[in-house]
């Protein structure tokens, strides 16, 4: 299984009977073409290697590097951040890299989540929520959104089952789009996790129009990417952590008509939680 050879530091538990898991793991087994495709994703592994013998500081020194970089004080590496909307993809160096994990600086999310995250009862969401016991500084790795990796089929029918019974809706569908050769249009892969079941301390993060976190792809290992959660901006201690569920986009059209209403209470607020589109 590519995505388990790292090991993951993960202390947190869940306060709700629910299986705790430390990645996002593979959906149960399915007889389907799309199932077997995804199995076969999820199983495979990027061959592709650095060559450095430093600390992988930057994308002319390194193949995978350049997206991290150390926060002003240096005691932590950070998301580099870039003037174009949204984040590019990172890609992590691994186990198949010839450079050394102890001095490699393209190594973070890998290690898992960062510490002195809390779960509690957020007043502003009335549920749970995750806030943080220390100032975070922008860019800082928080956790993976982890849970079952789900088929657009698999998607669909549980978000019809949760519409259906009133259930509240953890399935996140990430859409990256690359360029063709041709440039004649853009070619798009599909990540949808689902922690309802099994997850990690990130299923608890709620949704603000407003946010102070944000998403990201990052891929360590294998072709799937890991749905990241990174620091948009400074968060001081004891402050509730957010992102915002319809991604970097931040649209609000084509809502659903029974929409649940958004209680982030941010000046900007859409009113409604985004909607889940699955095409």
């Amino acid at each position: 299984m590519a995505q388990s050879r790292i090991a993951v530091n993960d202390d947190y538990e869940h306060p709700d009977n629910l299986e705790y898991i430390l990645e996002s793991v593979l959906m149960p087994s399915e007889d389907s073409l799309d199932f077997i495709q995804l199995k076969n994703e999820y199983n495979s592994v990027i061959l592709q290697q650095c060559q450095c013998e430093g600390s992988c500081s930057s994308n002319e020194r390194c193949s995978h590097g350049g997206a991290y970089r150390y926060c002003p004080d240096g005691k932590e590496l950070v998301q580099r951040q870039t003037k174009e909307k949204g984040s590019i993809p990172i890609m992590e160096c691994n186990a198949f890299c010839d450079c050394r994990p102890d001095f490699c600086t393209n190594r973070l999310v890998q290690h898992g989540p960062r510490a002195n995250l809390e779960v509690f009862n957020s007043t502003t969401y009335k549920s749970k929520g995750v806030r943080t016991k220390v100032n975070i500084p922008c860019g800082a790795f928080i956790c993976e959104y982890a849970g079952e990796i789900l088929t657009i089929s698999e998607a669909k029918r549980r978000l019809a089952i949760n519409e259906k019974l009133g259930l509240m809706n953890y399935v996140l569908v990430l859409n990256e789009y690359t360029e063709t050769d041709d440039c004649r249009e853009e070619k798009r892969q599909v990540t949808i996790v689902d922690p309802s079941q099994r997850g990690n301390i990130g299923r608890y993060i709620n949704h603000s129009c407003e946010p102070n976190c944000q998403i990201a792809a990052v891929r360590i290992d294998c072709p799937i990417p890991k749905i990241c959660i990174f620091a948009a901006r400074n968060i001081l201690a004891q402050e509730e952590l957010s992102f915002h569920y319809g991604g970097e986009d931040h649209h609000v059209e084509d809502q659903a008509s029974d929409s649940k209403p958004c209680l982030c209470a941010a000046d900007s607020c859409a009113g409604v939680m985004p909607y889940t589109a699955i095409i």
